[in-house]
């Protein structure tokens, strides 16, 4: 059985999961748990501040993992995003380089961190509003996606997501960083 926890639950049905709607300040114990798959994430312009976009990007993720890590998960997979460095002087790169710096001290024997340029795919399903720059962004990418380079073309969550689940079960255990060509299908 799959569990799947969010800030509320998607409108999404399929008889192997189970959708729950949490409160990640006040997160319950999860069940016993082998793996962890950690994709939340925000904007800054949708969480209405830098306080609340740290809110969802970083406390969150690292509540789930400490609580993955009190039900016994020992492999972990994030999403996190290009450009992630805890010592960077853009807001949203050093949110991403502080999180995946802070997963590392919780003692998975087996992190996986991917890290996209631009996920594209569907949001209506996951109840989250339209972002026009993005769609712009995304078509863009679309058209220009034979002339970028592979380590920054734009990929469907879907992409990301298969990649992400392959290199956390398939893989030896340790720290592992996916970007551009390593999450794109085999």
């Amino acid at each position: 059985m799959l569990h799947a926890r969010d800030r509320r639950a998607p409108a999404l049905s399929q008889p192997r999961l189970q959708l729950h709607g949490v409160d990640f300040a006040d997160l319950p114990a999860l069940p016993p748990v082998d793996d962890v798959y950690i994709t939340l994430g925000t904007t800054i312009a949708a969480a209405g501040s830098q306080s609340a976009f740290r809110a969802v990007d970083y406390d969150a993720v690292l509540a789930t993992a400490r609580a993955a890590r009190a039900a016994g998960a020992t492999r972990c997979g994030v999403v996190t995003a290009m450009g992630a460095n805890a010592q960077s002087r853009i807001f949203y790169n050093r949110i991403k380089g502080e999180v995946e710096r802070d997963l590392q001290s919780l003692g998975f024997a087996t992190l996986v961190i991917a890290r996209p340029s631009l996920m594209i795919g569907e949001r209506q399903a996951l109840q989250q509003a339209a972002r026009p720059a993005e769609s712009l962004s995304i078509q863009l990418f679309k058209w220009l996606d034979p002339l970028i380079p592979a380590n920054y073309r734009a990929r469907p969550g879907t992409d990301v997501g298969h990649a992400l689940v392959h290199a956390v079960q398939s893989g030896p255990a340790g720290l592992h960083v996916l970007s551009g060509r390593a999450l794109q299908p085999r």
